[in-house]
C-alpha cells in the first residue's frame, strides 16, 4: 500500500525531490519486506495477486514522465535519426547536417549534444521502433521495456522451477523499487539487455543452447556486460565443439548487428571516451583515488584487480548461476561508473542467490540521487563521501559475512 501511495504522490508532484524521497522510502520498505519474505508462507494464489499488483504499479509508473534522468532524450533523438535513414553513429546531435531534424525538444535537451551516441545496435533498433510508434513521447519506449520486464518474469518463473526454488522469490525482483524508478519512470535501456541475458540463461539451463547463445549475442548488442558469461559458458561445456559454439555464436550475432553501420560509423570512439573520462559512484575507483591522483592509473588498477578476481571466480567450483551473479556484482563494485540502473544486471539473479549484500545494494543505491538533487539545485555535480560510505561499507561488510560465515555462494538453498 505504501508503494502505491508513493506512486500517486509522484503522479501529481513530479519534482526530483519527490522522486528521491519516494524512491528512498520505497527502497527501505523493500529491504524490510525481503528480509521477512524467506520465512513467510505464500500460497500460489497470493503470489499471483501480489505479482499482479506490482505489474499494475509498473503501468502506473509508465504514465509518469522521466524525472531522475534525461537519457531518454538521447534515445528519442537516436530513434528519430534512424527513422530518417541516417546512421545514428555518423553525426553528433549538434551537427549542422541534422539541423532539419530539430524540434522544440530535440536535440536541445540531449545531454552532451557535441558527442556522438554510445548506444549499441539492438538499443538503436528499439529506439527506432519507439520513435515510429510515439514520436518524441517516451511512452512507446516504456511499453517496450514492459515487454522485456515480462520476459524477465517468465524467465525467472521457469528458472525458479528448474532449480526447485519457491516461486515466492519472484517478489525479490517484482517488488524492487529500482525497476519502477529507473526503467518505468526514467526509461533506461539496460532492462532490455538484462532481459536478453536472463532469457539466454533460461534457454541454456533448459538445454536450448543455440538459442541461448543467439540471445546472449543480442544482449551484448545492448550493452557488452554479458561478455562475462562467455568464459563460463565455455567452461561449462565438455565437448570441444560445444565449447566453440558457446563462444563463436554469440560473437557472430554481436558482429552481425553492427554490419549495417560499419561503412559510416560506429560507437567505438564515444565508448572509449566514456570509459576513459567518466566516473560516478564507484567504490574501488574512489578508494584508490585516496592514494593515487592519475585517472588512467586508477582505472588500470581497478581493471587489473577485477580481472584477477574474475580469474579466481573462473576456477572456483560453485554453481554456474552463482558464478555469473558474482561476476556481475563484482563488475559493478570495481567499475568507475555505477549509475543506479546498472545494478539491474545482477539484480535479475537475486531471486536465486538471495544475497542480502546485493539486496542492500539495490536498495541503498537510491541515496545517490542526492547528487542529482544537488546538481539540479546548484548546478554543481559533486559526489558525497557520506553517501558512498552509507552505500558501500554495509554492502561489502554483508558480502564478506556471506562468503566467510554463511557461505551462500556454494549451493542453492
Amino acid at each position: 500500500m505504501l508503494v502505491f501511495i508513493q506512486a500517486v504522490i509522484l503522479f501529481f508532484h513530479t519534482s526530483v525531490m519527490a522522486y528521491f524521497i519516494t524512491f528512498f522510502l520505497a527502497s527501505v520498505f523493500y529491504f524490510v519486506e525481503v528480509y521477512f519474505l524467506k520465512n513467510t508462507m505464500l500460497s500460489k494464489k497470493a503470489i499471483i495477486l501480489i505479482s499482479s499488483a506490482f505489474i499494475f504499479l509498473r503501468i502506473i509508473f509508465i504514465t509518469i514522465d522521466p524525472i531522475g534522468s534525461d537519457d531518454y532524450y538521447r534515445y528519442l533523438w537516436d530513434g528519430k535519426v534512424s527513422v530518417n535513414g541516417i546512421n545514428p553513429y555518423k553525426y553528433s546531435p549538434d551537427s549542422p547536417e541534422l539541423d532539419y531534424l530539430h524540434s522544440d525538444n530535440l536535440p536541445d535537451k540531449v545531454s552532451y549534444p557535441n558527442i556522438k551516441t554510445i548506444y549499441f545496435p539492438v538499443s538503436q533498433w528499439l529506439f527506432k521502433v519507439s520513435y515510429l510508434v510515439s514520436r518524441e513521447n517516451p511512452i512507446a519506449l516504456k511499453l517496450i521495456l514492459l515487454l522485456f520486464d515480462i520476459l524477465i518474469l517468465i524467465s525467472l518463473y521457469y528458472l525458479l522451477n528448474h532449480f526447485k526454488i519457491d516461486t515466492k522469490f519472484l517478489l525479490i525482483y517484482l517488488a524492487l523499487p529500482l525497476i519502477n524508478f529507473q526503467f518505468f519512470i526514467d526509461a533506461h535501456i539496460d532492462l532490455a539487455g538484462a532481459a536478453l541475458l536472463l532469457f539466454s540463461l533460461t534457454f541454456y539451463f533448459y538445454n536450448k543452447k543455440i538459442l541461448s547463445y543467439i540471445l546472449l549475442g543480442l544482449s551484448l548488442s545492448v550493452k557488452p556486460t554479458g561478455l562475462l558469461l562467455l568464459p563460463f559458458y565455455f567452461q561449462n561445456e565438455n565437448a570441444i565443439k560445444e565449447k566453440l559454439k558457446s563462444f563463436i555464436i554469440p560473437t557472430i550475432v554481436f558482429v552481425i548487428t553492427f554490419l549495417p553501420y560499419l561503412s559510416t560509423g560506429t560507437p567505438l570512439g564515444t565508448l572509449i571516451n566514456y570509459s576513459v573520462n567518466w566516473t560516478f559512484n564507484g567504490l574501488i575507483y574512489n578508494t584508490l583515488k585516496l592514494f593515487m591522483s592519475n585517472n588512467a592509473a586508477i582505472r588500470i588498477c581497478s581493471g587489473v584487480l577485477f580481472i584477477l578476481v574474475y580469474i579466481y571466480m573462473y576456477f572456483i567450483k560453485i554453481d554456474l548461476i552463482r558464478k555469473i551473479y558474482l561476476s556481475l556484482f563484482l563488475l559493478i563494485i570495481f567499475s568507475p561508473i555505477v549509475h543506479p540502473w546498472y545494478l539491474i544486471w545482477f539484480a535479475v539473479l537475486l531471486p536465486f542467490v538471495k544475497s542480502y549484500s546485493g539486496i542492500y545494494f539495490v536498495s541503498v543505491v537510491s541515496v545517490t540521487f542526492l547528487t542529482v538533487i544537488t546538481f539540479q539545485t546548484t548546478g554543481i555535480w559533486k559526489e558525497s563521501t557520506a553517501v558512498l560510505m552509507i552505500e558501500y561499507i554495509p554492502t561489502i561488510a554483508i558480502f564478506l559475512y556471506e562468503i566467510l560465515k554463511i557461505k551462500i555462494f556454494t549451493s542453492y538453498t
